[in-house]
């Protein structure tokens, strides 16, 4: 529940969290500045105000440390076709977030290198779970079984499959839409039929994606675009 509690001349908006299994009032400041209370379920909605005025304090000068170690970094990240931008929070706690349009890193380490990496990690483990999500809705239409799936920074290729029947696929199709990541998912699965490029290969690639050719030519064209770079910090 939404509400809006009037202080002086200011009109505070939270979020209003009760339940069953609520059983402490607990107020939480969002890294986005949202205001969120927690209160047990029967609790008074003017108590539940009076929480956030008595409050209202400490609430501004943690949003003011907040914005302090706040620092936007210059420049976006892709993410499935999506231009996020970089915000980067100082914390003690390392780790990665999607707000709305933009990308939150909390990090200990403010450095080019070490952001570089983090975000990277949370990029290639997004990969892994949308690839291993389209594997389990299209393997089954292939009545040869594919063995051990990775994620690699290939140079030239967005996916192979190996003799062996291994997928590999390149971490960066998370940069790119979603159908894109899609389309190479079918494309190798259907090399477990013919490994090659025949005209039965593409038809097999086709009865799974009618109108695979606007993806694979997004990806020869905007291929080159997708790269992770990021700003050294201050």
């Amino acid at each position: 529940m939404i509400r809006e509690v009037k202080i002086g001349q200011r009109r505070i908006r939270y979020t209003l969290l009760s339940g069953r299994n609520r059983t402490h009032v607990r107020l939480k400041l969002l890294p986005g500045g949202e205001i969120q209370l927690g209160v047990p379920q029967g609790f008074p909605l003017r108590q539940a105000d009076d929480v956030i005025r008595q409050n209202l304090a400490k609430l501004d000068e943690a949003l003011s440390e907040m914005n302090r170690q706040r620092q936007s970094a210059d420049g976006t990240v892709l993410y499935e076709g999506r231009r996020l931008q970089l915000d980067v929070i100082r914390s003690g706690a390392a780790r990665v977030e999607i707000g709305g349009d933009r990308l939150i890193v909390h990090a200990p380490d403010l450095t080019k290198d070490a952001l570089h990496w983090q975000v990277k990690r949370f990029l290639v483990t997004q990969a892994l779970e949308k690839l291993r999500a389209q594997l389990d809705k299209w393997s089954p239409t292939v009545p040869v079984a594919y063995g051990r799936v990775t994620v690699r920074e290939q140079k030239s290729r967005w996916g192979s499959c190996s003799s062996k029947h291994n997928l590999n696929f390149n971490w960066k199709l998370i940069m790119a839409p979603p159908e894109c990541l899609e389309y190479v998912v079918i494309h190798e699965l259907c090399h477990l039929l013919y490994f090659n490029h025949s005209r039965q290969f593409w038809a097999e690639v086709e009865k799974r994606m009618p109108g695979y050719q606007l993806w694979r030519k997004w990806l020869k064209q905007h291929g080159s675009e997708l790269s992770l770079n990021i700003s050294e910090e201050a």
